[in-house]
């Protein structure tokens, strides 16, 4: 048992040795890289670049050498004591030099680890990280309050296998607001309406949230984007007529956009003066 333990930590210890990684700092000195003939190795420079090689390189076809993603794959076809290679990368074009050396490969030896080559001065974690998150936001489509509605609707009304996953939405939490009355309406809408968020999403600066409107009374109710009583940017109902309560037809959904989170926007008061209230809809707007 105890040899078994033994073997398996020796196994794990050489899967680890086989997958690290040689860090090489560039301080614009030739960068010395070994190879064996025969076997493949990958130099990574986290950015798109160019391989520059000799004319007599090329003739000789000591090594192949091809450049994708940001990484070098270098194979020598035999041993060979110093080439040197120019490395530009695309997007500054900074240069790094490579001095390769190919010796005969060892028997059973394991193949050379990966190298990664940071530049001077180069942060080497949180550059890559920056570029990640660039690389990722540059691919992303812009969210729009039109998106953001659509998305918040699909939800609501679309069947399940229908719903997208949009990158840079997620849900936003309406913490002890979700099904309480808020005050969404100033005038006649507001006393002919019970109205309260059922969900939420958010995306960079904006929030969405849906609001179910329904019709308390025994008349039809025309709902008027004037006496809206919350802040928005961007307002959307479902449909603006309100059928009496109790048919089919007696509720909708409000979508508010804004740019401010939700326990501002939210409030469970009148945001507006509400003189319009007892004034026939002339209030004003504080």
């Amino acid at each position: 048992m105890k040899f078994k333990l033994l073997a398996c930590v020796i196994a794990s210890c050489l899967s680890l040795s086989a997958m690290a990684t040689e860090v090489v700092h560039y301080t614009n000195k030739p960068v010395v890289v070994e190879l064996h003939a025969g076997q493949e190795r990958k130099i990574q420079f986290g950015d798109h670049v160019k391989v520059g090689v000799t004319r007599q390189q090329e003739v000789e076809k000591q090594f192949r050498v091809q450049s994708a993603q940001g990484a070098v794959l270098i194979r020598p076809e035999k041993p060979f004591e110093r080439e040197r290679v120019v490395i530009k990368r695309i997007t500054d074009g900074k240069v790094v030099l490579l001095d390769l050396i190919a010796t005969p490969a060892p028997a059973k030896a394991d193949p050379l680890e990966d190298m990664r080559i940071y530049l001077e001065n180069e942060n080497t974690i949180e550059q890559e990280v920056q570029q990640s998150e660039q690389a990722v936001a540059k691919h992303q489509p812009q969210v729009t309050p039109i998106t953001l509605t659509r998305y918040a609707a699909q939800k609501l009304y679309a069947p399940t296998r229908l719903h997208k996953v949009i990158p840079g939405i997620s849900e936003a939490n309406l913490n002890d607001m979700l099904n309480q009355e808020v005050r969404a309406f100033k005038g006649l809408n507001r006393v002919q309406t019970h109205v309260k968020p059922v969900l939420a999403y958010k995306a960079n600066n904006l929030y969405v949230v849906a609001l179910l409107v329904r019709n308390t009374t025994h008349e039809n109710v025309t709902l008027n984007y004037l006496d809206i009583n919350l802040p928005f940017t961007h307002a959307t109902f479902q449909h603006h007529q309100l059928s009496r309560t109790g048919t089919a037809g007696d509720r909708t959904i409000l979508y508010l956009v804004n740019d401010r989170p939700l326990t501002e926007t939210l409030v469970p008061w009148t945001y507006y003066d509400t003189a319009a209230d007892v004034n026939g809809g002339q209030g004003n707007e504080k």
